[in-house]
């Protein structure tokens, strides 16, 4: 027999994105429950460099991490070119955390106040009535099945999109993942027999020939361990991930020079822009369930975080008006473009650019000078490589790159289309109604920038 809980918002899967949710509505008033699949030693279980910038923290209110939950305060990035030859060093706050205390700081938070927690539940389907979404069935700790009810449901489980998938094909929240618009990685945690000369800094290997399509990182973790990972493209017949650990970086002494292995595990990250959209009638889908992830580096805490902020705002308007339609929490895809969604479509654009290049572009364009840390930084934070130069600037680039003639058009080029998708994003449609005409714009951007730069 199935045991029927009834709550106001019922939130599924409790790592960044839904743990961050209950703790915005810990105290709003409302009858929350939290669900995660884990016990409380695999809250915030996803493998990741476990890096996120300050700057999320300052937007949602979120806690900083302290005590336990911290392992290393961040200074910034260092990005090493794929022959080693240079460094970029981009300063920026941040924090290195272990994301099982922190995760379950907020969920304890959360207890504390209007929300329930259920660990070690795992959540199987939705239940739909009449066309409306109404709940989820779960098997709860001990066996038993429960049926969650609620007037908002939010699936928070991450890259399964294990509600969204199973939702009609005919709601735009079901969105499939193009294998393509995704990283698979691996990392390890190491404790080092070296001690680390800068910990507060993070490194960023960008090399085709280790990280096919993404990256590798070292992550200090205080000065006698480190997070070294990579991700790959997805969908691309590449090496996995682990292999490749194994069979290239081992042979980095960085890397190899270690005492023990303290965690080893892998995930696939989405790294393309946000959901078309993040809502519909009842349903809201944040972290990596919908998207919400740095297309560039594949960081989502951050942006999950962002994400759950503005969806506590719309649910709270929504119990205010009553109403719990698409049409009534479409302000939380207003909220997450204005705040971070534009200028990660951006950074998607810029993302598709990188991935077609060769190491001998990369290393070439670094040491010219095409690009210096600065304007790294500023990409990073805007989503805008800067298309209008002057002439001097012009003619300077220009001759930095006499070596790769080709590069230059084609920075131009994507410049351009960074540009359009964020002008597009800022034309997002104000109600539902409008999202078909939208969804179409930006499909057609997509195939006439892919088509530009030669991607299948």
């Amino acid at each position: 027999m199935t045991k029927e809980l009834t709550y106001d918002v019922v939130i599924v899967g409790l790592g960044p994105a839904g743990s961050s949710l209950a703790y915005f509505l810990r105290k709003s008033g409302l009858e929350v429950a939290g669900i995660e699949m884990n016990g409380p030693e695999g809250a915030w279980g996803k493998p990741c460099g476990d890096a996120i910038g300050k700057h999320h923290f300052d937007e949602t209110g979120l806690p900083y991490p302290t005590g336990e939950s911290l392992k290393q305060k961040i200074d910034g990035i260092d990005i090493v070119s794929p022959y080693g030859g240079v460094k970029l060093r981009v300063n920026g706050e941040g924090f290195i955390i272990d994301r099982n205390k922190y995760g379950l700081t907020l969920i304890n938070e959360s207890a504390k106040g209007d929300v329930d927690i259920y660990m070690r539940t795992r959540v199987t389907s939705p239940k739909l009535e009449g066309g409306r979404l109404v709940g989820v069935y779960a098997k709860g700790e001990n066996g038993e099945d429960l049926l969650f009810k609620g007037k908002i449901i939010v699936d928070a489980t991450g890259n399964s999109g294990l509600l969204r998938r199973q939702l009609p094909t005919s709601w735009p929240v079901n969105e499939p993942l193009d294998p393509k618009d995704a990283n698979i990685a691996y990392r390890e945690i190491r404790e080092l027999n070296y001690t680390v000369e800068e910990p507060s800094y993070l490194k960023i290997y960008v090399n085709q020939e280790i990280s096919p399509g993404g990256y590798w990182w070292y992550f200090p973790e205080g000065k006698e361990s480190a997070n070294i990972g990579l991700g790959v493209q997805g969908g691309m017949g590449y090496p996995t991930p682990n292999t490749i650990f194994k069979q290239r970086l081992e042979k980095l002494d960085e890397v190899k020079n270690y005492r023990k292995v303290i965690n080893a595990a892998g995930s696939k990250v989405p790294t393309r822009r946000p959901a078309n959209t993040l809502v519909w009638d009842n349903f809201i889908g944040i972290g990596d369930n919908g998207y919400t992830v740095n297309p560039v580096h594949g960081g989502g805490m951050g942006y999950a975080m962002v994400a759950a902020y503005y969806a506590s705002k719309s649910i709270i308007k929504a119990f205010t008006e009553n109403d719990f339609s698409a049409k009534a929490l479409w302000d939380l895809n207003i909220n997450y473009i204005k705040s971070i969604g534009r200028r990660q479509a951006s950074l998607d654009i810029f993302r598709i650019f990188l991935q077609r290049l060769s190491n001998d572009d990369i290393e070439y364009g670094l040491k010219h000078g095409v690009m210096n840390a600065d304007q790294v930084y500023e990409t990073s934070v805007s989503g805008e490589l800067k298309a209008n130069l002057g002439l001097l600037d012009k003619v300077s680039i220009a001759l930095r790159m006499l070596g790769r003639p080709s590069l230059l058009p084609k920075l131009a080029t994507v410049a351009a289309y960074m540009k359009r998708v964020q002008q597009l994003y800022d034309a997002y449609p104000t109600s539902p109604e409008g999202l078909d005409t939208w969804v179409s714009a930006i499909n057609a951007l997509y195939s006439e920038y892919k088509s530009r730069i030669g991607v299948a």
